[in-house]
């Protein structure tokens, strides 16, 4: 089954201001690619939408503040990838629940 669609959708309900169309690649390097410059915007203009975003996407909290701890390489890279990841979760359980 293929969780392109949803993902799309999961994605733009999720982080409003994160914008990505159903003709992007959707491969995880581009995803991450893509959303990692905005992750970074947000890391140091408005941390607090960084967390919001978080929490709603139901990102780890521990593994949200292991990333952040000092000395951490390619924050924004790492917490796009747990964006993905979760994302993907949640997209492939809504297209599973929709086809039911």
């Amino acid at each position: 089954m293929d969780y392109h669609k949803e993902l799309i959708t999961v994605s733009q309900k999720l982080i409003p201001d994160f914008e990505i169309t159903q003709e992007h690649s959707l491969s995880k390097k581009s995803f991450i690619d893509k959303l990692s410059p905005y992750i970074n915007h947000l890391l140091d203009n408005d941390f607090q939408k960084l967390v919001q975003i978080m929490y709603r996407i139901d990102v780890s909290e521990k593994e949200f503040a292991l990333t952040l701890q000092p000395g951490t390489k390619k924050i924004p890279e790492k917490l796009a990838e747990m964006v993905y990841d979760r994302l993907c979760l949640k997209a492939k359980i809504r297209a599973e629940y929709k086809a039911k």
